[in-house]
């Protein structure tokens, strides 16, 4: 963002003027600013550009430059402060444009944390730098879209003539789009993802650190202990990163023709990512030029298609939690500070300092130091007072870019590889499934995984020539499943392959195999699928562990609840008579998500203690524990708990009960058969004003109550607000192609692709998504658009 002069200074009155005269319209309007040949970037050859009624793009241009100049035009015009915040978060500048607020510790992205700590821990990793690396060295076709993306978002930004986006508004200046900002936010997209590896690796050291490798190991059975280093112990807190994006997850599956009734493959992706702030985080859009057609998802601010088809092929993402980070001990020189230890020799550390803008606040100081093991973050120590230096793997954003337009342009198998060979070389880890017109069906993921002599679940000494990393793996030498003889492929943030899945991660990092297991289930269940099943399955709200927690739970309960009269005994009642599946009119749901959460502190915390008791609890795998632990009379850890907390584990789950009973009845009345699912688990789809007091509302999509559950196939992460759980991470996209009929597809989205509350397409795709119905849209020529809204056509000028 620096170096660059700022656009039209904000006209905050007017956009204001313009958002409360739009309200009094309801939303009539059609793309801001308007898609007129006079605003839309210059072009060299003939585009047509169609949107139908629910917003969607459909742009046809005559050469790919022209076409990506019109999509950034359209992009920015539906989401731009979504990709300015993605921009300024990987840039490590997000003081800038927002300030400096400190969020309380009930936030679950940024828990008493100010924007100051999330600058200063991403601002060293250097991504903007090196997303204007790469582009200057990517291959020139790449330059050259990006290029023309940046155009095309910077005209949009220019027509806006200082009226940009209303939830802009309170925001710092608008700066042109440059061409790496693409690569920017493609990095910043793939950093969140990758935070919960890093979150299990700090909480396995805690953990380690606080009680011991006895306990840790009966808490992380399935961690690699034989690889694990000697255990440090000491005073010293474990370090945590300032910002939190675990569970964000994702699904995937494709059948074989020979298990479909069409005889062709049928391929399937919903992506699990925030539902917070609007719009949808993906941008669905259809593109067409004389290299390629090609219809999906983009991510916001980069021009790519990690889910969609290409009339050849299908193929979709979830994210294969990769282990990209490596958690170093640095034993400097006694007499010479500014060296370390390493298994070669010493090497030099380095001392940064820059200082940081911080919008409506002094500015600040940010300090920290490097060394070829990572970076060594101010306070950053392990539990014994040595330094830690964090490392992270690095990428190629700009061959990660380039690699995407040739899988745009893919029509066999050999050329789509080609295509994942080079996208292996960028930020994202994804478990990449794909379908082919010809019957093939694969799993193969792609993100560079380092070599390594032992696992990097653990923190090791940087002298420890184990932990060196001896490159990476090639993408030949990446695991892959083609053409199983099963007929079918799954992929759900777990294990895949077990014995592959090892190069990729340990089991720690992985989340548990619930919807793994239950999607091949489904799948092997049936001999022959269809778009229809595959809706059904992408519907399921049934919650794979349910029943079996019920029972463990209703058996600690039954001796003081089973001929209670009163209002426990009614919610123990409704406890037994669930289904198991996770409706807006349940009840039970409402116990279980509150009571696990309770019971979870109540055996994890005094086990654990002050510190790496909260870390645990913020990770993946507490709840998960907590079933197996419950699930499973012998299990090991039982002991750990009940003499920790002086309490059996039936006591502390009738403790859980108790609080969660008192909890609902306050907040819902003493009627347990009122307290269903749909009031406690609200979903509420808005933008970021849309948690205001007395306006908020302009600002939603939907306020509602929400099915499903964490592990249930169609998900939900939730956390507290007040005595609710607030739905925050699901499948805010779904899609599915039969290759039967490839040039068409199914998709369902959580709202429409514009962020303008005034826009018919802000909320356009939400009633069908939030009953799991699909809109068909297809590699249409323009004329067979079905009800088109907006037609343009620009000639070359």
């Amino acid at each position: 963002m620096n170096g660059t002069a700022p656009l039209r200074p904000k006209r905050r009155w007017l956009t204001l003027f313009r958002f409360l005269t739009g309200r009094l319209r309801g939303q009539t309007q059609g793309t801001f600013p308007p898609l007129t040949p006079e605003l839309l970037p210059p072009t060299r050859g003939r585009v047509e550009i169609l949107r139908d009624a629910r917003g969607i793009p459909h742009i046809y241009a005559g050469n790919e430059e022209d076409l990506y100049g019109v999509l950034g035009y359209l992009m920015a015009a539906d989401r731009f402060t979504l990709m300015d915040v993605l921009r300024h978060l990987g840039a490590g500048r997000l003081t800038e444009l927002i300030g400096n607020p400190r969020f309380p510790t009930s936030n679950p992205m940024f828990p008493a944390r100010s924007l100051v700590d999330v600058d200063a821990f991403v601002r060293p990793l250097d991504f903007e730098a090196a997303s204007e690396r790469d582009y200057e060295a990517a291959p020139a076709r790449a330059r050259a879209v990006l290029e023309a993306f940046a155009a095309g978002v910077s005209a949009a930004l220019a027509a806006m003539e200082g009226c940009y986006p209303v939830d802009h508004l309170p925001f710092g200046p608008v700066h042109p789009w440059r061409p790496a900002d693409a690569l920017l936010v493609a990095r910043t997209c793939a950093f969140c993802v990758a935070l919960a590896p890093l979150d299990i690796e700090l909480a396995v050291d805690a953990i380690r650190g606080a009680v011991g490798d006895e306990v840790a190991k009966r808490l992380f059975p399935e961690a690699p202990w034989h690889e694990a280093p000697q255990c440090v112990r000491g005073p010293v807190p474990e370090p945590e990163p300032p910002l939190h994006f675990d569970g964000v997850g994702s699904n995937n599956w494709v059948v074989a023709g020979s298990r479909s009734v069409s005889g062709k493959p049928i391929f399937a992706n919903d992506p699990h990512v925030p539902f917070f702030p609007l719009p949808t985080f993906w941008y669905h859009a259809h593109l067409e030029c004389p290299e390629y057609r090609i219809q999906g998802g983009l991510l916001p601010g980069c021009p790519v298609f990690p889910y969609g088809h290409n009339g050849f092929l299908a193929w979709g993402v979830t994210t294969a939690y990769r282990d990209a980070w490596d958690l170093f001990r640095v034993h400097r020189l006694p007499d010479n500070p500014s060296r370390y230890r390493t298994a070669g020799g010493t090497e030099s550390i380095r001392k940064h300092r820059e200082r940081h803008t911080v919008r409506f606040g002094t500015d600040v100081w940010l300090e920290w130091e490097s060394c070829p093991h990572g970076i060594l973050y101010p306070g950053w120590k392990h539990h014994d007072g040595v330094d830690l230096a964090l490392r992270y793997a690095p990428s190629d954003a700009g061959a990660f870019f380039h690699g995407f337009l040739r899988l745009a342009e893919a029509r066999t198998v050999e050329q789509h590889c080609a295509a994942l060979e080079e996208i292996n070389t960028g930020p994202f880890d994804f478990n990449h499934l794909y379908a082919h017109v010809d019957g093939t069906i694969a799993w193969e993921p792609y993100g560079q995984l380092p070599r390594r002599g032992r696992s990097g679940l653990f923190v090791r000494d940087a002298h420890d020539p184990a932990a060196d990393w001896k490159g990476f793996l090639s993408f030949a030498a990446n695991p892959k499943i083609i053409d199983p003889p099963h007929g079918f492929l799954a992929t759900a943030n777990s294990f895949t392959d077990a014995e592959q899945n090892a190069a990729i991660s340990s089991p720690t990092h992985a989340e548990p195999p619930y919807r793994q297991r239950r999607i091949e289930a489904f799948l092997a269940s049936q001999e022959r699928h269809s778009v229809e099943s595959f809706f059904a399955l992408q519907s399921d709200i049934t919650s794979p562990y349910g029943l079996p927690l019920r029972d463990a739970i209703c058996a600690a309960l039954a001796p003081r609840y089973a001929h209670h009269d009163g209002i426990r005994g009614a919610a123990y009642r409704a406890l037994l008579e669930w289904n198991g599946v996770n409706e807006t009119t349940a009840v039970a749901p409402s116990i279980l998500g509150w009571l696990q959460r309770d019971l979870a502190e109540l055996c994890f915390l005094p086990l654990l203690g002050p510190s790496a008791g909260p870390h645990f609890l913020r990770t993946r795998r507490a709840i998960p524990r907590l079933h197996r632990l419950l699930a499973d009379p012998d299990d090991p850890i039982r002991a750990d708990v009940e003499r920790a907390a002086g309490q059996t584990i039936a006591e502390l789950v009738c403790r859980a009960f108790e609080r969660t009973v008192t909890r609902l009845e306050q907040a819902y009345g003493p009627d347990p058969y009122q307290w269903t699912w749909g009031r406690v688990h609200r979903l509420r789809l808005a933008l970021w004003p849309g948690e205001l007091p007395w306006i908020g509302h302009w600002f939603r999509a939907l306020d509602d109550g929400f099915p499903g559950d964490l592990y249930s196939v169609s998900p939900s992460v939730s956390f507290p607000v007040g005595n609710t759980l607030r739905s925050f991470v699901g499948a805010t996209s779904r899609f599915v192609c039969d290759l039967a009929r490839p040039e068409e597809a199914y998709f369902a989205h959580s709202s429409g692709p514009s962020g303008n509350p005034n826009s018919r397409y802000f909320a356009s795709c939400t009633p069908d998504w939030r009953r799991f119905e699909y809109f068909k849209s297809a590699l249409w020529q323009p004329h067979e658009i079905p009800d088109p809204v907006e037609h343009v056509i620009v000639e070359p000028r």
